[in-house]
């Protein structure tokens, strides 16, 4: 019988692997990631709700009490090693997030300078499709905004053009040519579908070459004539195994 996961099932796996939370990561994703979690798990409430009495709700104090020992460990376990290492001490779930929360808002120049780092040195490779790269440099143009870096519209157009491979050299001179002579100039919007109708275009006839070499690839193997000698019959033109000469088999 085949399980149905829920969505927090098939989320959580991934804060625990691959997007956990460490220095330099988005962390507002990261939250709101974290909260469907604990909202699917129904122990999202110990992040806005006071604790029932115990003397008085005896049951609703040890349920409140269990749930927020799970919300704490679905927090701990999106984690990095060094982060948990560093806030694991926090008794209760809200007071970690509260605490997470305050160091990843508050300014900091260090991940000012990590996020523009990212952001300036990110490189399109040649197998990425121009449509990825942009989202991808608006990504990072947008973790450096929520720390607090404004970047000017014609400088992320720059930044853009920039991060474009070598591969594209022959193309970019004539991207600036089209930019310089039209009349939204420079500004990121142009810039962007400027880079992704060159993209499509390179797509297109790369994809248009291979298809041109399958082609001929294809005709070659099937031109191709055997021109030795068959070892059953002694007849030029055709190998032992096709040979048509039943006795010489």
């Amino acid at each position: 019988m085949v399980k149905d996961f829920s969505l927090s099932e098939l989320v959580y796996p991934e804060l625990k692997t691959r997007h956990r939370l460490d220095y330099g990561k988005n962390f507002r994703i990261w939250r709101s990631q974290v909260d469907f979690v604990l909202e699917d798990n129904e122990v999202k409430y110990v992040l806005t709700q006071p604790i029932p009495e115990k003397q008085t709700h005896p049951e609703a104090h040890q349920k409140f009490v269990d749930d927020d020992y799970t919300a704490r460990h679905i927090i701990l376990g999106a984690l990095s090693e060094g982060l948990y290492m560093s806030y694991h001490r926090h008794s209760t779930a809200k007071s970690l997030l509260d605490a997470l929360t305050s160091f990843f808002t508050k300014p900091s120049m260090s991940r000012r300078m990590t996020a523009l780092r990212r952001y300036v040195t990110h490189k399109m490779s040649d197998d990425t499709s121009a449509h990825e790269h942009v989202l991808k440099m608006s990504e990072l143009a947008m973790e450096l905004k929520l720390e607090g870096v404004d970047i000017p519209d014609e400088l992320e157009a720059v930044f853009l053009m920039n991060s474009l491979p070598d591969s594209w050299e022959d193309s970019i001179f004539g991207m600036i040519l089209n930019i310089d002579s039209d009349e939204k100039g420079l500004s990121m919007n142009n810039v962007r579908d400027i880079v992704r109708a060159t993209g499509s275009c390179k797509e297109f006839f790369r994809a248009r070459d291979r298809d041109e070499v399958k082609s001929i690839s294809g005709s070659s193997s099937r031109s191709f004539k055997f021109r030795g000698k068959c070892y059953g019959c002694g007849d030029s033109g055709h190998r032992q195994a096709d040979c048509p000469n039943e006795d010489a088999l």
